[in-house]
C-alpha cells in the first residue's frame, strides 16, 4: 500500500539519521578528547575558566615544565572534603596542560608508604601529613621543574588557601617560565627585612610578610637612603616611611620619576608600625610621620598634615580595657575595614581586590590646577572625618573618639594613582652638597658638574602613592598558623595582594594581576543539610535521653563493682549480684536502642540521599524521555492525518 510504504520509508530514514548523529557523537568526543579540551564553565565564580595572566604567563613558557602532582588516595577517602579540593587541583592542572599546547607535561603519582615514590617527594620538599595515630602519612602537593633543573614546590595545597589556588599555581609556574624578575630598588626607614636590631641581639627576626611575597617574583634591591642616583635596572622604586631623606636623595627620587620610572611609594602621617620601632625620647609626631611634601607639591598633590582619616561605617571593632567591665568591644573609627565600595574597580590595581585593612590613614587631595592625573584608589565612605594626629598617638580614647565623632558628609581619599606630564620639584638645579670641612691652607677643589637633568618629564610619569604605612604591617592582614610544623601564612585581607598588583602593574608585567581568589569548589547542599538538621533534632532528644541513661547505669555499675572490669568483688550478696545483672542488662538494652536511632537517623539521611541521587539522575531523563516520546507521537499523528487527508 502506498501510505504504507511511505511510513516505512520515512521510519527508515528517521533510523539511518539517528543512527548517524550517535556515529557523529562518538567521532566528536573522540576528537575532542585527543586534540582538544573544550568546557563550558557554569559556576558562580567561574572557577574552571583561566584567567587572561594565566593564558599570558602560560603563552611565555619557552622550555618545557615538568609538573609533578603527588596526591594520596586515602586522603580524599578518609576526608572527602580533601577528595573534592583534589579533583578540582587535577582538573585545573589539566586545563593549564591544555592551554600551555605541550609546554607543560603534567604527571599524577599516589605515593604509598616506603615507596620510592615517598622518597621522592620527600626529596622535592612535600609535606607529609599524619593522616592517623598510626603514623601512616599522605602527600597532597606539587613539585614542578624545567629544563636547567630550576625547582619551584607546593608544599601542601591546604583547604585553607582553596580561594588562591590559581594565583599558587601560576605563580609556580611564572616563577621557572619568567627568570628574568623586575628589579624592584627599596628604600625604607621600616624593618621589612626583619628588624636588625633584634637579630644583632641574637633574637629571631623574620621578614614582613609582603617583603617575603613580593621576593618570590620580583629581585628586592635595597637602596638604603642616602644615594645620589637611583640605579638605572631599577624597574620600580618602592619607598615606604620616607623619613629625613637628605636633598640629593630627594633630586634622585625625582629625577628617576621625570625620566619615566615608576615608583610606588608609602607615607603616613602618623605610622603606628614606625611609632612601635622608635626611640621612646623622641616625641611620638616625629617618630611616626613621613612625608615627601616636595615632590607630591611638583606632581600635583599633597597629604594633609597632621590628620588621619576617620570612618564610622567602616571602623574596625576593637577590644578595649574599661574599669567597669574589664573590656568591652567599641568601633575604632580610626582603623578602617574597607570593602569593595571603597576600590576603584577601573583601575587594575584594585579591580580585583575585595578587602583592605588600614590604620591611621592619612589623606590625600590633588592640587588646584595640577597637570597631572590624580585617579583615586583608596577612599573613605561618606561618613568620615579628618582627626588630629595628637588624638591617635600614644593610646587613644577608642570610646572618646567615637563618641565625639562627626562626619563631614564627604569621601576622603587614602590611596592614589598619579600619571601625566609633570615638572622637577628642583627648578634651580641639583642640590648643592655640603661644603667639605677644610682647615686654613687647604685646596679648595672644583665640584664636578651633575650630569644633565630634566625639569620636566620626558614621558608621563606613573606613580602610585598610600597615605598609610600599617597597611604593611603582619597583622592588619595576614595569620602565621601551624600547620603540622610549618609556618604557613593565611591571609584574611587583600593588603599584600594590593602591592603585589601595584609592583605588576607599574612594572609593566599583568600575568598575575587578576589571580585574586576564586572561591571553593565544594558548594554545600543548604536545603539538604537543612532537612538533615531536622531530623537530627527529631532524633537528638531521644538520643540524649538514652546517653544520659547509659553514662548513669555506668556510672552505678561501676560504683558496685569497684572498678571499670564489672567483675563483682567475692563479698558480695546474692541481691547485690543480680543488682548487678540488672545493671549490666539495662546498659545492653540502652545501647541497642541508642544504635537503633542513630541507625534510623542514618536511614532517614540515605533515604534523602538516595532521593536526590533519584531526582538527579534518573527522574529528570525520565521526564525528559517521556517528553520526547509524547511530541513524537503527537507529530506522528498529525503527520498521519495530513496524509489520509483527515
Amino acid at each position: 500500500m502506498p501510505t504504507r510504504g511511505l511510513f516505512a520509508s520515512r521510519r527508515a530514514v528517521a533510523i539511518a539519521a539517528l543512527v548517524c548523529i550517535a556515529l557523529l557523537l562518538i567521532a566528536a568526543n573522540i576528537i575532542v578528547g585527543r586534540w582538544g579540551s573544550f568546557r563550558l564553565d557554569l559556576t558562580a565564580e567561574r572557577l574552571y575558566t583561566l584567567s587572561p595572566g594565566t593564558l599570558h604567563t602560560l603563552a611565555r613558557i619557552d622550555e618545557p615544565i615538568t609538573l609533578r602532582f603527588y596526591y594520596s588516595k586515602r586522603l580524599g577517602n578518609e576526608v572527602p572534603a580533601y577528595g573534592v579540593y583534589a579533583q578540582r587541583v587535577g582538573e585545573l592542572l589539566d586545563q593549564y596542560v591544555a592551554a600551555a599546547h605541550g609546554k607543560l607535561r603534567l604527571e599524577t603519582f599516589d605515593p604509598e608508604p616506603f615507596s620510592n615514590l615517598e622518597d621522592r617527594a620527600v626529596a622535592f620538599g612535600l609535606q607529609a601529613v599524619p593522616l592517623d595515630s598510626e603514623g601512616d602519612k599522605v602527600y597532597f602537593g606539587l613539585a614542578a621543574t624545567n629544563s636547567t633543573d630550576d625547582q619551584q614546590v607546593i608544599p601542601f595545597f591546604s583547604l585553607q588557601r582553596e580561594r588562591f589556588l590559581e594565583y599558587d599555581l601560576t605563580k609556580l609556574i611564572h616563577s621557572l617560565a619568567v627568570p628574568n624578575k623586575p628589579r624592584i630598588g627599596l628604600v625604607t626607614t621600616l624593618p621589612l627585612e626583619g628588624d636588625m636590631m633584634a637579630m644583632m641581639r641574637g633574637q629571631p627576626s623574620r621578614p614582613m610578610a609582603v617583603f617575603a611575597q613580593l621576593q618570590q617574583f620580583d629581585k628586592l634591591t635595597p637602596l638604603g637612603t642616602d644615594f645620589d642616583a637611583v640605579p638605572g635596572n631599577v624597574d620600580v622604586l618602592w619607598v615606604v616611611h620616607p623619613q629625613n631623606l637628605p636633598p640629593k636623595t630627594l633630586f634622585a627620587i625625582d629625577q628617576f620619576v621625570l625620566r619615566g620610572g615608576k615608583a610606588l611609594i608609602f607615607v603616613d602621617p602618623h605610622s603606628e608600625l614606625a611609632a612601635a620601632q622608635s626611640n621612646p625620647g623622641m616625641p611620638p609626631s616625629t617618630a611616626s610621620a613621613s612625608d615627601l611634601e616636595p615632590l607630591f607639591r611638583a606632581w600635583g598633590f599633597r597629604m594633609l598634615p597632621r590628620v588621619v582619616a576617620g570612618d564610622r561605617r567602616d571602623a574596625q571593632t576593637v577590644e578595649v580595657p574599661t574599669a567597669a567591665r574589664g573590656s568591652e568591644t567599641v568601633d575604632y573609627v580610626a582603623w578602617l575595614d574597607l570593602g569593595p565600595d571603597n576600590l576603584n574597580r577601573s583601575d587594575m590595581i584594585t579591580a580585583d581586590l575585595n578587602h583592605l585593612t588600614m590604620a591611621t590613614a592619612g589623606i590625600l587631595e590633588p592640587l588646584p590646577g595640577a597637570a597631572t592625573r590624580f585617579e583615586p584608589l583608596i577612599w573613605t565612605s561618606t561618613d568620615a572625618s579628618k582627626i588630629p594626629v595628637e588624638k591617635v598617638s600614644g593610646l587613644p580614647d577608642v570610646a572618646g573618639l567615637l563618641a565625639g565623632f562627626k562626619p563631614d558628609g564627604k569621601r576622603y581619599v587614602l590611596a592614589a594613582h598619579v600619571t601625566g606630564p609633570a615638572n622637577t620639584a628642583f627648578p634651580e638645579g641639583p642640590p648643592k652638597p655640603a661644603p667639605p670641612m677644610s682647615k686654613p691652607g687647604d685646596k679648595v677643589e672644583a665640584t664636578p658638574p651633575h650630569p644633565a637633568w630634566l625639569k620636566s618629564s620626558r614621558r608621563p610619569i606613573n606613580v602610585v602613592v598610600v597615605a598609610d604605612t600599617d597597611l604593611l604591617d603582619d597583622r592588619l592582614w595576614v595569620e602565621a598558623q601551624d600547620f603540622f610544623g610549618r609556618r604557613m601564612l593565611v591571609p584574611f585581607a587583600n593588603n599584600g595582594d594590593f602591592v603585589a598588583d601595584a609592583i605588576d602593574v607599574l612594572a609593566g608585567g599583568e600575568d598575575l594581576v587578576d589571580l585574586r581568589s576564586r572561591g571553593s569548589a565544594a558548594r554545600p547542599f543548604e536545603l539538604v543539610e537543612a532537612i538533615e538538621r531536622r531530623a537530627q533534632a527529631r532524633y537528638s532528644a531521644e538520643e540524649q535521653a538514652l546517653q544520659q541513661k547509659l553514662k548513669a547505669s555506668e556510672a552505678k555499675l561501676a560504683g558496685l563493682t569497684g572498678g571499670e572490669s564489672g567483675a563483682p568483688p567475692a563479698q558480695l550478696s546474692p541481691e547485690e549480684t543480680k543488682t548487678i545483672a540488672q545493671f549490666r542488662l539495662d546498659m545492653l538494652q540502652t545501647r541497642r536502642q541508642l544504635r537503633a536511632v542513630q541507625a534510623a537517623l542514618r536511614r532517614n539521611i540515605q533515604h534523602l540521599e538516595d532521593g536526590l541521587e533519584f531526582v538527579n539522575i534518573a527522574l529528570v531523563p525520565i521526564v525528559v524521555a517521556v517528553i520526547a516520546v509524547i511530541v513524537g507521537i503527537v507529530r506522528v499523528r498529525r503527520r498521519r492525518r495530513r496524509v489520509l487527508g483527515v
